[in-house]
């Protein structure tokens, strides 16, 4: 079982792009159904907000799961692969795990510091970081 995330940023991608992978509140579970009927995905949570869009999870391989995402990406917002794989982050492991405390502590947000990203990581934020009674496994 390995740590991943894929995503893009303010500091990644333009807003043309970051447009087109905003997931709207009413189309998350959809996404996050499509996204743990992947075999490669035993868990995932997906952190949407106007200046990023994160899935967080729990991979059997690293870098099958992590083009699983990507696919899954390119699909949902119709985007090319060469317009949207430069914008494209992923993490596994230890930097995976560095990124999301970063992203908490605000230290990633367009304004440094900003507090309401914490609340936003603890509602739909990785599956790890949440107790284990809130967890859920998908297999």
């Amino acid at each position: 079982m390995h740590i991943a995330v894929v995503g893009l940023s303010h500091r990644t991608a333009p807003v043309e792009v970051r447009e087109k992978l905003s997931i709207p509140e009413e189309l998350v579970e959809k996404s996050f159904n499509t996204l743990k009927k992947i075999d490669q995905i035993l868990e995932v949570s997906i952190l949407s907000t106007c200046n990023r869009l994160e899935i967080y999870s729990l991979v059997k391989d690293p870098q099958s799961g992590i083009e699983a995402i990507k696919s899954f990406l390119l699909e949902f917002s119709g985007l090319e692969d060469e317009i949207l794989s430069p914008h494209l982050f992923n993490f596994i492991q230890e930097k995976a795990v560095s990124h999301v405390m970063r992203v908490s502590a605000g230290l990633d947000s367009l304004v440094l510091g900003e507090g309401q990203i914490l609340s936003q990581v603890k509602k739909n934020g990785p599956p790890w970081s949440r107790p284990p009674k809130s967890r859920t496994y998908f297999k």
